[in-house]
């Protein structure tokens, strides 16, 4: 185990024994990724920062149940759950305004579009679809790693994949 890991785990188990400033840098620690992850999901900082403190809240709750090791997966599995569900009570849509002019291009099965495009159609879709397809496409999530963070089977995620593709190629005619 390397000095950060062992740094990592230290806090982890001096958190599970009450001690709130080693929470509090776990936080410190974890909040960039999380909040890149959310963000990506979600394109709004309002709804990121909530579902983020949501996230903590939630890690804060089961921390005597997380094991040893690298607590950054089940902050993940955390983060992707409350976006999913976040998505599915508020029905949001995808803040483009947020995206930058200068936004950069992403290839999809061989076709490149403009990442403001993308958001623009995925929110058109469903919410689980459009998390699927969020975490497959633009994030480069693997089938078995949306399996474990949204407990659904990955013929299930192919299929909501393949459908937004289908989607997809009829909406920018491709």
């Amino acid at each position: 185990m390397d000095g950060e890991a062992q740094r990592i785990n230290d806090l982890l188990k001096s958190s599970r024994e009450g001690d709130e400033k080693s929470f509090e840098e776990l936080v410190g620690i974890f909040t960039p990724p999380l909040f890149r992850l959310i963000y990506q999901i979600t394109l709004n900082y309002a709804d990121t920062e909530e579902i983020l403190q949501e996230t903590f809240y939630r890690f804060f709750l089961a921390i005597k149940r997380v094991k040893e090791g690298d607590p950054f997966p089940f902050l993940r599995q955390i983060a992707i759950r409350r976006s999913y569900t976040f998505l599915k009570k508020r029905k949001t849509e995808i803040s483009l305004e947020e995206i930058k002019e200068e936004s950069t291009e992403i290839s999809i099965e061989g076709n490149t579009l403009e990442i403001k495009e993308i958001y623009q159609f995925a929110n058109s879709l469903p919410p689980k679809r459009r998390l699927v397809f969020i975490l497959r496409e633009i994030l480069g999530f693997d089938d078995a790693e949306i399996s474990k963070e949204l407990k659904i089977s990955e013929t299930t995620i192919r299929r909501h994949s393949q459908i937004a593709k289908e989607e997809m190629k009829k909406k920018f005619k491709f």
